[in-house]
């Protein structure tokens, strides 16, 4: 009887347990871009402003361009250049709402893409515990972007993203015993980090996505 029981048991596991485990691991399911750049038209890409002018503006454009047509090959982009630039041949001295539409009457695009890119070093972070047996330094390069894309019959903000990111330059940890770990990346490739950082959290729009 009691062999027949546990068999019973047994039996029922075998039956119910897959059906519960189906049931909480749903499968997950590939949605399109929260943003259809189709919608927008062609779209004019101006090189994203950097106030620091060390050449990471362009970089970030080119990073912001790559990304956009990875996530949705085939979106048409003409690259219009240094926003001065393309001010000054309309001529005009800012990027207000005639200008946008200047731009997109010249260029013939129907939206144009627009950034700013702010970078800065931080000030070098110590963290150590209570009795001093081990501590840490370390130094990070910090940024933002903020990107929009704007309609150029109106000149409404038809779609916007600000992002944070950081990347770290060096780092030493100190036990009781010394230097227990050290590691530093060149200048020009923790700016490229905290780019491709950035970057990847403006266009999460425009990829596909599983949820």
């Amino acid at each position: 009887m009691i062999a027949r029981s546990r068999l019973a048991v047994t039996l029922l596991c075998l039956f119910v347990a897959p059906a519960v485990l189906t049931g909480c691991s749903k499968p997950k399911t590939l949605y399109p871009p929260r943003v259809d750049l189709a919608r927008f038209g062609t779209l004019g890409m101006l090189e994203f402003a950097a106030p620091a002018g060390d050449g990471l503006g362009v970089l970030a454009s080119r990073e912001f361009l790559a990304s956009l047509q990875r996530g949705q090959p085939g979106t048409p982009v003409l690259e219009l250049g240094d926003e001065r630039r393309v001010l000054a041949s309309l001529p005009r001295d800012t990027l207000d709402v005639e200008a946008v539409r200047a731009i997109g009457e010249k260029h013939h695009v129907d939206a144009l893409v627009v950034g700013v890119l702010s970078a800065e070093n931080l000030q070098p972070n110590v963290s150590f515990d209570s009795a001093l047996r081990w501590a840490t330094a370390s130094a990070e390069l910090e940024g933002g972007l903020d990107v929009r894309i704007l309609d150029t019959q109106s000149g409404a903000t038809v779609w916007s993203a600000s992002t944070r990111a950081r990347a770290q330059i060096a780092r030493v940890d100190v036990d009781a015993s010394g230097v227990s770990g050290m590691g530093a990346n060149p200048p020009d490739e923790a700016r490229l980090r905290l780019v491709r950082r950035l970057v990847q959290r403006a266009t999460w729009d425009f990829w596909p996505y599983w949820e």
